[in-house]
């Protein structure tokens, strides 16, 4: 073999090293700035799963580089972690498309619930305005008042989330609300049926009594 030979493939071998050893900062780089994105997309929230592998992949080709950082330069190769970086970026895009789905979807959902939500607040208005008045209830009228009071506090909380984007603490508040909502039902409907029971027994007439009988004449 010539010496001319030697020194090229000695000169190939070299640039494969060197090549090999050099950083992977674009993937690095492209790899963080579809993490952020995935963020942004509000993938930990919407897209969990997906997010938490995303993670993982991005810490392992961190961790390859850092291994690689440590060895001499001629045993030195970023080809797993540069694998590792693309691989991250792929399934932070992922991510954040998965969240977009997820957050569109819960919005739809939230946007029904408001109308149920404001429809079934209104019913418990009037069926409190309607509930049965009387000795011993009026303690029970306030504290369903109070109820209801917060349950369209919930509410306008609700829709201020929804109106901010925070679609997934509006739909929390919604459905605590209703809930809220269907008990306060349920009180007003008890306190009907109490009072139904009660009439009957106040409006039984007194039993007359018997005449007395006229003393016998001897």
């Amino acid at each position: 073999m010539s010496r001319t030979l030697v020194a090229v493939l000695a000169a190939l071998t070299l640039l494969m090293v060197v090549g090999c050893s050099k950083p992977p900062e674009q993937e690095m780089t492209a790899a963080t700035q579809a993490f952020d994105a995935a963020k942004m997309a509000e993938a930990p929230d919407y897209a969990p799963d997906a997010y938490r592998v995303a993670s993982d992949t991005l810490n392992a080709a961190m961790a390859l580089k850092k291994e690689a950082d440590g060895k001499f330069v001629l045993f030195r190769s970023y080809s797993k972690s540069k694998a590792m970086y693309v691989r991250a970026q792929a399934l932070a895009n992922e991510a954040a498309t998965k969240a977009a789905a997820e957050k569109e979807k819960v919005r739809l959902e939230v946007t029904d619930m408001l109308t149920q939500a404001k429809a079934l607040m209104d019913s418990a208005d009037v069926a409190l305005k309607k509930a049965p008045r009387g000795k011993g209830s009026k303690a029970d009228i306030e504290l369903i008042k109070t109820d209801l009071a917060a349950a369209k506090t919930a509410f306008d909380d609700a829709n201020t989330d929804f109106t901010n984007g925070k679609f997934k603490s509006a739909k929390a508040k919604l459905e605590a609300m209703m809930q809220k909502c269907h008990s306060i039902m349920d009180e007003i409907e008890k306190a009907r049926g109490m009072k139904k029971e009660a009439a009957p027994a106040a409006a039984a007439p007194a039993p007359k009594k018997a005449p007395a009988k006229a003393p016998v004449k001897k």
